[in-house]
Parts: C-alpha cells; sequence; structure tokens
C-alpha cells in the first residue's frame, strides 16, 4: 500500500516538476527575448526518451505575453489531440497547413489587457515547425481580408425572353411577322462570378461581378423568318410550313450586381439583388426546320441580321437560400436599354427583356 502511495505521490512530483520546469523557461525566455532580439527564438523541452516540446515565438511581444496563458489547458488539449491520434492511427483532420489550432481566450485575465489593450484572443498553432503564437488584433493588417470574403461561383439562369414594342412596357409585338411564341423563346446564361462580402461578416451587402455568356433565342409564332436584305430586315413567309423558326444572338456579357442578402447561420433568408450589365454580341443566326418529302430538314444562316454589337442593361432578382455565397432559388428579370435591333434595320424600336429562374 505504502509503495502505491510512493509511486503516486513520485508521478505528481515528476508532473509538478515537469510544469514547474515550463514555466520556468518560458519565463527566462521572455526575459532572454526582450534583452537580446538577436538570440535564438526558439525553446526546445526535452521530455520522456525521445520527445521534445518545440517553443517557436514569431513575434518579440509575444515573449512578454507568455504568462498570460493557461498553459495548463494548452498541454491538456495537446495530449488530448496526441491520444487522438495514435487511437486513429495518425490519421486526424487538420488544418491547410497541416497544423492544429488551439484558441485560448484571455478575455477573463484582468492582466490580459496590460500588455495591448485591443488584444482579444491567442492561438497556439502546434504544428511541423512547432508552437507558434498567433494573436488576434482589431488593428491588425490582414493583407488577405478581401479574398477570405469573396466566393467564387457558377450561376446558370434559365428563362423566356421577349421584346418590347417602342419602349413600352406589356406591349410586345402582336399580329406582326416578327411575333415572337411566348414558350418558344428561351434564354440560358451561364458564367464564372465572384461575389465580395462588404463589412461585417453578418453585413447582408455584398458585390458580384465577373463575365458571362448568354444566348437569347427569338421563336417567331408563325411561318416568317428573319431575312437580311439591303434595306434593313425582313421576315417574308416561308413557302411551306414551318415547325420551327427562330433567330439566335449569343453575348459575352459584364455585369455588376449589389446583393442585399440576409441568409444567415444556414437560415434561410431573403435574397435581394439590382444592378446592370453590359455585353457585346460575338454571334447570331437564324434557323428553321421543316419537312420536305417526308423527311425533315434544317437550315441555319449566319449574318449579323442588323442587329446592335452591344447591349446594356439592367436586372433585379429575389429569391431564398441559407447561405449569403450561394445563389439559392432566384427569379431574375433583365431589360435591355437599348434597341436590340439597329436604327436602319427598317423595324421599330424592340427592346428585348428576359426573365426566369437562376440556380
Amino acid at each position: 500500500m505504502k509503495r502505491k502511495q510512493i509511486n503516486s505521490f513520485s508521478s505528481t512530483l515528476k508532473r509538478t516538476s515537469l510544469w514547474v520546469l515550463l514555466v520556468g523557461i518560458f519565463t527566462l525566455s521572455s526575459v532572454s527575448f526582450s534583452s537580446a532580439q538577436s538570440q535564438a527564438d526558439t525553446v526546445l523541452i526535452d521530455f520522456g526518451d525521445s520527445s521534445k516540446v518545440t517553443v517557436y515565438i514569431q513575434n518579440p511581444k509575444d515573449a512578454k505575453e507568455i504568462r498570460n496563458l493557461d498553459w495548463n489547458l494548452i498541454m491538456e488539449r495537446t495530449a488530448n489531440y496526441l491520444e487522438e491520434a495514435h487511437q486513429n492511427n495518425g490519421k486526424i483532420e487538420t488544418t491547410s497547413e497541416e497544423e492544429t489550432e488551439i484558441e485560448v481566450d484571455s478575455q477573463d485575465k484582468e492582466d490580459s489587457f496590460e500588455v495591448e489593450e485591443k488584444t482579444k484572443t491567442r492561438t497556439i498553432i502546434i504544428g511541423s515547425r512547432g508552437i507558434r503564437i498567433e494573436r488576434d488584433d482589431d488593428d491588425k493588417d490582414d493583407k488577405n481580408t478581401f479574398w477570405t470574403r469573396t466566393r467564387h461561383q457558377i450561376p446558370i439562369d434559365f428563362g423566356l425572353n421577349n421584346y418590347f414594342q417602342n419602349g413600352n412596357f406589356g406591349e410586345t409585338p402582336t399580329g406582326k411577322p416578327y411575333e415572337l411564341r411566348s414558350w418558344g423563346s428561351r434564354y440560358f446564361a451561364f458564367g464564372t462570378m465572384f461575389k465580395t462580402q462588404i463589412g461585417g461578416k453578418k453585413s447582408p451587402l455584398l458585390v458580384q461581378y465577373g463575365l458571362e455568356a448568354s444566348w437569347n433565342n427569338f421563336m417567331f409564332s408563325g411561318d416568317n423568318y428573319a431575312l437580311e436584305t439591303r434595306d434593313g430586315v425582313e421576315f417574308p413567309e416561308y413557302e411551306s410550313s414551318l415547325d420551327k423558326s427562330k433567330l439566335t444572338a449569343a453575348y459575352v456579357n459584364i455585369p455588376l450586381m449589389i446583393h442585399l442578402d440576409f441568409a444567415e447561420n444556414n437560415k434561410r433568408g431573403l435574397k435581394l439583388a439590382f444592378g446592370g450589365y453590359a455585353g457585346y454580341r460575338v454571334g447570331s443566326y437564324t434557323k428553321i426546320v421543316y419537312h420536305e418529302s417526308g423527311d425533315r430538314q434544317k437550315d441555319k444562316e449566319h449574318s449579323n441580321f442588323r442587329l446592335n454589337d452591344w447591349r446594356y442593361g439592367v436586372r433585379a432578382e429575389i429569391g431564398i437560400g441559407e447561405d449569403k455565397f450561394d445563389s439559392g432559388l432566384r427569379l431574375f428579370f433583365n431589360y435591355d436599354i437599348n434597341t436590340l435591333f439597329t436604327e436602319n434595320s427598317d423595324l421599330p424600336k424592340l427592346n428585348a427583356f428576359s426573365f426566369g429562374v437562376r440556380l
């Protein structure tokens, strides 16, 4: 019985001695570091048969703040990490730098603010280079703040398009040879976009920008098709019945949107956005589909068809979602401020618009 007590006392004494030695070394290292910065900034502590603890001090100011850290808590969490790694055969999730972070809140330390008033937390990083101390300061100049608040996404738009006649909202061409099929005139777009959050982590304000490719398909309602002539653009009736007749215009666009996103902590919230876009036409063609002698025929013709090379307009979105940086489920509306065709097309002023769903 006495032998067990002696062993227990001996074990306790060894642990106590180790902590005293550890605190003493950190105290000496802080004094030596402040008196001579030219000396080594790494402290090695041997324990066991072949193990070492490496203390790596990156910032000279941190040497003075070691006394404020709860080393019992740090070592306890370190031991838990090592035990977990041993139980999982060395497999344990780490950060991108192959390091494990232990955050120590120093707000409950009365003297923590005497070192530096704006200091909030200490981070002990245990990794291949040893133990590194990082500070979380309000006035820290983080050069990567912009990119940590920026996310990349590839949104996709599905919808329909049409055009207003003579700029009159709600008035689309009716009974004209260029009248469109409501459900056949499809709109499709996708792009590479970036979203940057403005303000703090809870700020609902974001800015979206990037590059987008879009296709406007104008499907004509009758047996008419678009034909470019010397005088402009005409829509004559084809000599036989057409299964399909459409005019397609492809653009490369640069959108700029302001987002108000109220989703937070994986809770579904309202998403609003408004802004504009500018684009350049990179291609256009007509396509007609018909039957001849029982065979299905397709004719396609590439031309500019007196379409404006440039386009610019406004866009609005509304939707819901659970993440600020994801599109969620949105409804969108685009309106081209400039006309679809040029002034010498011999056509009324037609302003294209599109609406649909963004994923």
